[in-house]
């Protein structure tokens, strides 16, 4: 059976900044998106070989006394009020209010030139291998008689606008549009798909009624 503890985070005057619940070296390991921690010696047990339940009530009667930063209320850095954890934790109007509010006027820093040649290079060749006939038929099903929206034809037409094709993008693309011809079973003409779509095939002026 596992036994649980709470820990707290201590700043370098000694108050806590964070307080935790865990079990095993929990306090001690941190992964990505958690809040920083710090030294072993300001890293604190305050209570073990506590159940769960225990260890929650804990953890939540300790947050309560501190208080939280985000809302006003005191000195921790936890986001939640404990005994519960991030995950599928839902935030009060009040909450996102605050959180709004500390948030606004906080600015992205902009990628350097040498890290966006790092991601270029990371991507570049990804994706340009052929679709398999499956998954072109997934794609075809998911399009199919999906109308695209005034705000996406206008988005797309602002990122293609001046844009110059490279001359492999321009082979590529006459060799599609040969290799998807199609020819008029009732006038004889050979046309791209999307033109025997619309004028010919039953739609063809010379077609027999």
């Amino acid at each position: 059976m596992n036994t649980y503890y709470v820990y707290a985070y201590l700043r370098k005057d000694g108050t806590p900044y964070y307080i935790g619940k865990g079990t095993g070296d929990r306090a001690f390991t941190k992964s990505r998106g958690e809040i920083g921690k710090p030294t072993k010696d300001r890293i604190i047990i305050v209570e073990s070989n506590l159940t769960n339940v225990g260890a929650l009530a804990l953890e939540r009667r300790l947050i309560k006394w501190y208080g939280r930063k985000d809302l006003g209320t005191g000195i921790l850095r936890n986001q939640t009020d404990g005994g519960d954890g991030v995950v599928g934790y839902v935030y009060t109007p009040e909450q996102k209010e605050i959180k709004s509010k500390r948030l606004k006027g906080i600015k992205k820093k902009p990628l350097s030139e040498s890290t966006k040649q790092k991601l270029r290079d990371i991507n570049l060749g990804k994706h340009l291998a052929p679709f398999t006939p499956e998954h072109k038929q997934k794609i075809s099903k998911a399009l199919k008689g999906k109308a695209r929206s005034a705000a996406h034809s206008e988005k797309l037409s602002a990122a293609l606008k001046g844009r110059t094709p490279a001359n492999e993008e321009r082979v590529n693309y006459l060799k599609a549009m040969e290799a998807g011809k199609t020819e008029c079973e009732y006038c004889g003409k050979v046309t791209i798909l999307g033109n025997y779509r619309r004028w010919h095939g039953n739609n063809c002026r010379y077609k027999t009624i």
